[in-house]
């Protein structure tokens, strides 16, 4: 009721809710098209993704987004360009790990750790790269201290050893890729010396760890940091171009290709992404500049996925058709390319989960409609027309399989019917959906149902596939490109890449320097003397969640910024100080953790703290403002990937010194 973020509300029935917001969108559409409505939602809850990407098709709007964006979705593109599916690593056989930027801990990523302790148990060499001198690079047989945001050079660097003392896989580089020549020139850019310039790690540690990935059964498991880099399109095309050149895709110990479960309905088969109207794929806000992440390709790689892996839309958490973020803030806010007037926010704190807090604040002040499905009144909800109570996770059943990356599927009862008003994710979708004339499409009654249709096949329903299975896999099988080749345009691995050729990108991958460094902007490196960045994931709470729980803010009460005690005894800064972070574009208030495992040039910053005890609504929206890592995190176009446009995380500038 009344102004939009003057939180003042009046309970309404699903009925009253659904019915309005389904009559204001159709409103929307006559008008403006289907386009005018976007949607975003956060991390890949079951019946989630599959039924917001399967409702907005069918809708017909290509402004779909997600935090995948830079999580996931984006290393899922550059491996399906590469070699035509998502990778998993074979932690059970591998001599040596590479957690690259990637942290797994008793308390994070904990079957990850359990795995990773398991292989080191067994023998298994460690690799970290990481700025931080983490949990696990105390325990690494090699640790390179990288500079952040230069991952890709380091890559190109291990491939330029590979490839100069004969490391590569002969056989397979010469039978399976296209492009090695071409590689093998590009990486003599690349010399350990020249990448410990700009890496800050020294060469001959470069050397040394290129040998042992190279001389092993190695993986190089998936974390985000190589997701929100600058970059981060030529440093994860690099590291697929590693495993592929030393042999180590669809082996025992290596990467594995998984593919689908052959007898239980795909994650990718319930989005209809077939159904988008071709002329609707067009319109997809970011299309026309940042064509990895679009519609045009994932049209260009789903013949050549089709044809390997059996489904045309293989998602691998939607890896493709993403519209980019600040565009869609952009329409909202000015109209162009056309106006973005009604936005869906399902299980994503959206105004802290991207970049640009303040624009993305002024897009969701200027939208007709604005709907949001959470469980606690976040900042984002606290801008809505309407929150909807969504179930938690206990109170619906699951079948998953990381959203179509790997063939094994687990799967999990509710222990309890949803308490109060909750409804689960698929059943918002589906009756919005009804209401918006997509009723056809919609068959199943509830979320139950679903999962009956999708294990059907198995000749059981869900109930009975947790009884019998909770976890259901196809027979492994290695080297299946020898029957049926890569699933890339030319059959094989394309260490040059046809697909970035013909969206008129760089086929090979380079290093470019970040927008703001030491190197690029010298000036400005003057006024901002350190480099940050995000990702800092605090112990007791995942992403921007769990800041409610009281017990879990004891633990850790208040945003920790980590700094090397040099670096603080020189800005005359003490353990336990509050302090700004300040960038070209704002500045947040953190308390200074001293540790000797930060660089002295680099800082930490926590991402995504607020504070629900603080007064809902405008203008603090529960301390949104205070320190919020988005408000420091440009999103124009100079600070976002060329081929992706993914926005830079880790690796620009700051100054940090006391606050008042």
């Amino acid at each position: 009721m009344g102004e939009r973020g003057s939180g003042k509300w009046e309970r309404v029935t699903w009925e009253q809710a659904l019915d309005d917001i389904a009559s204001r969108f159709k409103k929307i559409i006559e008008k403006h098209g289907p386009e005018a409505i976007a949607s975003s939602v956060g991390a890949p809850i079951v019946g989630l993704l599959d039924m917001t990407r399967r409702f907005m098709n069918l809708l017909g709007s290509p402004n779909w987004t997600a935090t995948t964006y830079f999580c996931l979705g984006n290393t899922g593109v550059n491996s399906k360009i590469t070699y035509g599916w998502f990778q998993f690593p074979d932690y059970w056989n591998a001599d040596c790990v590479v957690l690259w930027g990637h942290d797994p801990q008793p308390n994070k990523w904990t079957g990850e750790y359990n795995w990773l302790r398991a292989a080191l148990a067994r023998g298994a060499k460690l690799i970290v790269v990481d700025p931080f001198n983490s949990y696990n690079a105390k325990k690494a047989d090699i640790w390179l201290q990288i500079r952040p945001g230069t991952d890709a050079a380091l890559s190109l660097s291990w491939i330029n050893v590979i490839i100069n003392e004969g490391l590569y896989d002969k056989e397979f580089v010469e039978k399976w890729t296209v492009g090695f020549d071409a590689l093998k020139e590009r990486v003599q850019d690349y010399s350990p010396e020249k990448v410990e310039e700009i890496t800050w790690i020294p060469a001959e540690k470069i050397r040394e760890s290129a040998r042992m990935y190279a001389a092993n059964n190695s993986i190089i498991p998936w974390g985000s940091t190589l997701d929100e880099i600058p970059n981060t399109t030529d440093a994860l095309r690099a590291n697929c171009i590693l495993r592929a050149i030393t042999g180590k895709l669809d082996v025992p110990g290596g990467e594995l290709l998984m593919g689908h479960h052959p007898q239980i309905i795909s994650q990718s088969d319930l989005e209809l992404n077939d159904k988008m109207p071709e002329e609707q794929k067009k319109k997809q806000l970011g299309m026309d500049r940042f064509k990895l992440m679009s519609w045009e390709c994932f049209d260009k790689t789903s013949p050549a996925v089709e044809k390997v892996w059996g489904k045309k839309y293989s998602n691998q958490f939607s890896g493709g058709a993403i519209a980019h973020p600040p565009y869609i803030w952009t329409a909202m806010i000015e109209g162009k390319p056309y106006p973005v007037k009604g936005f869906i926010v399902d299980a994503n704190n959206a105004i802290m989960n991207y970049t640009n807090a303040k624009r993305i604040y002024e897009a969701m002040k200027s939208l007709d409609v604005f709907v949001v499905m959470e469980q606690f009144m976040t900042p984002t909800a606290q801008l809505a027309d309407y929150v909807l109570p969504a179930a938690h996770w206990l109170e619906r059943p699951a079948l998953e399989s990381h959203v179509d990356w790997i063939s094994i599927n687990f799967g999990g009862e509710k222990a309890c019917e949803p308490l109060g008003e909750c409804w689960t994710d698929y059943k918002f979708w589906r009756e919005l959906a009804v209401r918006m004339g997509q009723e056809e499409y919609w068959p199943w009654e509830d979320l139950e149902d679903l999962l009956d249709y999708r294990v059907k096949p198995l000749g059981c329903t869900h109930k009975e596939f947790m009884a019998k299975h909770y976890v259901h896999a196809a027979e492994p099988k290695f080297k299946k490109y020898e029957e049926t080749g890569f699933g890339t345009p030319s059959g094989k691995v394309e260490l040059y890449s046809s697909v970035m050729e013909e969206l008129g990108y760089d086929p090979l991958p380079s290093y470019s320097e970040p927008p703001e460094s030491p190197i690029s902007t010298p000036e400005l490196y003057k006024e901002y003397p350190l480099i940050f960045f995000v990702g800092d994931r605090s112990e007791p709470f995942f992403l921007s969640q769990n800041r409610n729980i009281k017990s879990l803010r004891e633990i850790e009460p208040d945003p920790l910024l980590k700094i090397n005690p040099d670096t603080a005894f020189d800005l005359g800064i003490n353990n336990g100080d509050w302090v700004y972070v300040e960038t070209r574009i704002g500045k947040i208030r953190l308390r200074a953790k001293l540790t000797q495992d930060a660089h002295p040039k680099v800082v930490r910053v926590p991402h995504g703290w607020w504070f629900p005890e603080k007064p809902q609504g405008d203008p603090g929206l529960s301390g949104v403002w205070e320190s919020n890592d988005a408000n420091i995190l440009p999103d124009s176009d100079e600070f976002c990937d060329t081929e992706q446009g993914i926005p830079h995380f880790r690796g620009l500038l700051c100054k940090v010194y006391k606050a008042e």
